[in-house]
């Protein structure tokens, strides 16, 4: 029913769709939910009889609008009431448990949260005996966390606020008297919120907070909030002109387009998780554990002095481990999730049984980690606190690893508690240097990939990174996105990670710009080259030629594109550009020959290949080149004897000596000819392989002479 009343509303046939509504809201059983839709219904029949009556209504077009939109918003609630009503998982279970025992109102919880804090403002002044501190403080701890938890359970579970809820929420999003962490909860939760049901009021609390707070940690929380929003809801959003007019007011803020820019390629980067965690996995921890050195649980830092002398094989085998490594670091630098392999095995912890605590700020009094900083002593310069201030981590992994601490034996704890050493020191200068506003997006994007990659909680959500997050194809952050700016910025970054098909899309908007960037034609041009785009790719190079005259990558390429097309004349036009600036360019020399030998220009080609053979360490090719040069010729003896030199390499392959055979057989020795076919066999993996080879030059021997007849009693004779 829920999609018949969707379509009905799509087509504006709202007397149908109110009809449907009302039997909908009817089977929900909400009774607060029903009266609505049967006021929506009657001001709709209101304004149909002053329509029949022909009266002028000038606000008559505006309160048809506000009536479909309503009209979503009660068929979107109808349909979520009605499915977690009697649904399974968490969210069914605390739907029902807040029907049946309504939570805390947010005026309420606003005030128990300034409680709490004031109180723990205050205990450690008015309280002297340290235990009784320490123990009232527990207990605050105790109480804000599930206070907090209960204010994310009651925002993500709501079927939408009503204008009161709307007005209490922003209270507590804008009191002074919480702590900014547990507000940042609730941005998490309304996020959360309405990337499965659209509530218009949740949306505007996202753009308050982003507009009115001014700490870092709420404004980007609340940015990617809105972002996540608006890309997955952009349907409903289209209802909604003054969302889309203050969406449109951030073009006038540089400092939100560059914030924007950094979600986007951070949300980017999470494609590469994947890949990361795929190397991770199978390349870099096996390889590490197979190696003795790293194998070797009692290596310590004297016995590096010992590396020159161990087997060349480990070496070999530390070295690749070390590009990875530095690999990774790279990634790491660029923002990219490089600990989900190492983190995701510590989120078994009962912490992260509770939803809202895979979105909580990284928070030393949060009590299941609150008891290894009181009891533990540890001081401000410890690798504990290193760790944990350093943006490297999300939140979520801080929180893991101090449960991990918690669980480790006493003394290994204070050895993670000792004092810092000159790198750490080191380290610690370079935090303060970290770039806040990306800091904030990152670690949080890392906690949101978490949840939806590996919490308990995953299956109750649509995987929002399974989505290519290119938020540029949503007409609503496209003009924010794409600002002339960092359109290229952000197509570049896509070049350089390989996803040519949306690079080529954006370039192919920037040249449509006027662009004389020769550099943006030319990456255009590999873009549609990669895809087999031939055509296409040419006119972008001719382009970038056209703006920086006689590059060789680009000469290079528009030959390579001929080349493709088999256009063997215009791609030896260009072979030719490029072998004025490059002589003595082997490959070069190489392409030249195969486009002459294609035009059938042997003993044009064969100088070519001549030269490629005398200046080469490795002629192989340039002498297969030659053979069969010399073969198309007919002049069989030459081709022999060159195919006889490649058959003494250790590069032979069957085709060297299936031409060698098919040139005896011309000259007519064919007890030469069946030795070099029974060769051909011998490194053909079966027989059906060697009898595809052999077929496969069928109409070359017809045209040397050989009749269909004989060519196909050949295998036979072996």
């Amino acid at each position: 029913m829920y999609n018949d009343i969707i379509k009905l509303l799509k087509e504006r046939r709202l007397k149908e769709a109110f009809e449907l509504l009302n039997l909908s809201a009817s089977d929900a059983g909400n009774w607060l939910v029903k009266s609505e839709v049967e006021n929506l219904k009657t001001t709709y029949g209101y304004m149909l009889q002053y329509a029949a009556k022909g009266m002028q209504d000038p606000e008559r077009d505006k309160m048809y609008s506000q009536l479909v939109c309503k009209a979503y918003e009660l068929a979107d609630r109808v349909e979520y009431i009605r499915t977690y009503t009697s649904g399974q998982g968490h969210r069914g279970e605390l739907f029902r448990t807040f029907k049946r025992t309504p939570p805390p109102s947010y005026g309420e919880l606003c005030l128990t949260l300034e409680t709490i804090a004031e109180d723990m403002g205050v205990v450690p002044l008015m309280e002297n005996d340290e235990d009784k501190r320490k123990e009232k403080m527990k207990a605050l701890s105790v109480r804000r966390e599930k206070t907090v938890d209960t204010l994310f359970d009651k925002t993500w579970v709501s079927d939408g606020w009503t204008e009161e809820e709307f007005n209490e929420a922003t209270a507590l999003l804008r009191s002074v008297l919480i702590p900014v962490n547990d507000i940042a909860v609730m941005i998490s939760a309304v996020t959360m919120s309405l990337l499965d049901l659209f509530d218009p009021r949740k949306y505007q609390f996202l753009l308050t907070a982003y507009n009115e707070r001014t700490e870092t940690l709420l404004t980007q929380r609340a940015l990617i909030g809105i972002v996540l929003a608006t890309f997955h809801q952009k349907e409903r959003l289209a209802l909604y002109p003054e969302f889309i007019a203050a969406l449109s007011l951030f073009m006038e803020n540089p400092e939100t387009l560059r914030q924007l820019h950094d979600i986007q390629i951070l949300l980017l980067l999470s494609r590469e998780t994947t890949k990361i965690d795929k190397k991770m996995r199978e390349e870099i921890i096996p390889q590490m554990m197979k190696n003795p050195q790293f194998n070797n649980s009692n290596i310590n830092v004297a016995d590096l002095d010992d590396m020159e002398d161990m087997n060349p094989e480990w070496k070999a085998g530390i070295e690749k481990i070390s590009e990875r490594i530095r690999e990774m670091g790279e990634l790491q630098m660029e923002g990219a999730d490089t600990y989900m392999t190492t983190f995701c095995q510590l989120k078994s912890y009962p912490f992260f049984n509770r939803m809202a605590h895979w979105f909580y700020p990284f928070d030393k009094q949060v009590p299941e980690v609150a008891a290894l900083f009181d009891n533990e002593n540890i001081s401000d310069k410890s690798l504990i606190n290193l760790l944990l201030e350093s943006s490297t981590f999300c939140n979520s992994d801080k929180y893991s690893f101090c449960l991990t601490v918690n669980s480790i034996p006493l003394a290994q704890r204070q050895a993670l508690s000792m004092q810092l050493d000159e790198q750490n020191e080191f380290m610690r200068q370079n935090l303060k240097e970290e770039k806040k506003a990306n800091d904030a997006s990152r670690q949080y994007i890392h906690d949101l990939y978490r949840f939806f990659k590996i919490s308990l909680f995953r299956q109750e959500h649509d995987d929002i990174f399974a989505n290519r997050m290119s938020l540029w194809e949503n007409p609503f952050l496209r003009p924010l996105i794409l600002t002339d700016e960092y359109r290229k910025p952000i197509a570049d970054y896509l070049f350089a990670k390989d996803y040519v098909d949306e690079a080529a899309l954006l370039y192919t908007e920037l040249t449509r710009t006027g662009s004389e960037d020769a550099e943006v034609w030319q990456k255009l041009g590999f873009c549609l080259q990669k895809g087999k785009r031939y055509e296409e790719a040419i006119e972008a190079y001719k382009q970038a030629d056209l703006f920086k005259p006689d590059h060789r990558w680009t000469l290079k390429h528009l030959a390579q594109c001929y080349k493709r097309m088999q256009n063997y004349e215009e791609a030896l036009s260009y072979f030719l550009r490029i072998e004025q600036m490059q002589p003595e360019d082997l490959n070069l020399l190489m392409q030249i020959g195969q486009c002459l030998t294609a035009q059938c220009k042997y003993n044009e080609a064969l100088n070519y290949f001549f030269k490629v053979e005398y200046l080469t360490n490795s002629p192989v090719n340039a002498q297969r080149a030659i053979g069969w040069c010399y073969f198309m010729e007919k002049k069989y003896d030459e081709a022999i004897h060159i195919y006889e030199k490649i058959h003494a390499s250790s590069e032979v392959r069957p085709a060297d000596y299936l031409n060698a055979g098919h040139a005896c057989l011309l000259r007519n020795d064919l007890t030469k000819a069946l030795d070099y076919y029974r060769h051909t066999q011998e490194l053909c993996k079966s027989y059906d392989e060697f009898i595809e080879t052999y077929h496969a030059d069928k109409e070359i021997m017809l045209q040397h002479g050989i009749t269909e007849e004989y060519f196909y009693l050949i295998p036979d004779l072996l």
